[in-house]
């Protein structure tokens, strides 16, 4: 039955993440938070504690960046820093503390949250784009070794699948502009 409600918290997950990227920027965030939190209890459902603690880590540090941003400030690189060491210390505390097990499979999650904690605080778009695609590739591999369930694999594939696009759109839309320049130059 535990699988089931997996299923199903996880597809509100990917329908939570789908309707932030079509959200205002001021939803954004908070569509996002929603569908983290759904992450975190179909993780919790699957007894993938570590990637519950990891998605919490991820949704605080999202907030706190958030309201460093409606402040008008940069966070800090030491605020990057605190939540990179806090998830490679939970990978420790949950896996071998609590659990008596090490997941070698969790160090691909640990690599992709700390890839996270830095890419996020980056201003220039074309660097954050580049930078997002590895976290991300790294969260989909995961979540297809660990079995995670369908939806969860949906959802990163979806988030992966839109960074791309983001990518061609920046550049499209650069290209477009280059192109509009040189006509209006040569119809002068």
């Amino acid at each position: 039955m535990e699988e089931v409600w997996a299923q199903i918290i996880s597809f509100g997950a990917l329908l939570w993440i789908v309707i932030s990227y079509f959200a205002s920027k001021k939803n954004y965030l908070l569509f996002q938070a929603f569908g983290m939190v759904c992450l975190m209890l179909s993780y919790l459902l699957k007894n993938n504690y570590f990637a519950m603690v990891g998605i919490g880590l991820g949704l605080l540090r999202a907030l706190i960046f958030y309201i460093y941003e409606l402040k008008g400030k940069e966070a800090s690189i030491a605020l990057s820093f605190i939540f990179a060491i806090l998830v490679v210390a939970s990978y420790f505390i949950v896996n071998i503390g609590i659990q008596k097990i090490g997941k070698y499979q969790d160090i691909l999650y640990v690599v992709s949250l700390v890839f996270y904690a830095f890419t996020f605080r980056l201003r220039d778009k074309k660097i954050l784009l580049y930078t997002t695609l590895i976290p991300t590739s790294l969260a989909f591999i995961y979540n297809l070794i660990c079995y995670s369930t369908l939806f969860v694999v949906l959802t990163y594939a979806f988030e992966l699948f839109a960074n791309v696009v983001a990518i061609f759109k920046f550049y499209y839309d650069k290209n477009k502009k280059i192109i509009t320049k040189g006509k209006h130059k040569t119809a002068r």
